[in-house]
């Protein structure tokens, strides 16, 4: 895949991250706020690996 152990593991968090974006159970959950609970340890680095692995920002993601 090319990726270290944490890239990979930042992965597997953005893909569970775009899953709760996508759901309308958490629509009343902020950004930050999935991020955090999908194990990102601050706002930064959530925003840096999301558009690492996806090329948009969360929100940009969500409104599509």
């Amino acid at each position: 895949m090319g990726y270290n152990f944490l890239d990979y593991i930042n992965l597997l968090r953005v893909e569970k991250v775009k899953k709760y974006l996508i759901k309308s159970d958490y629509s009343s959950y902020t950004i930050v706020a999935i991020g955090l609970e999908c194990g990102f340890n601050s706002k930064s680095t959530f925003y840096t690996a999301f558009k690492k692995f996806t090329n948009v920002t969360p929100s940009e993601f969500k409104e599509q």
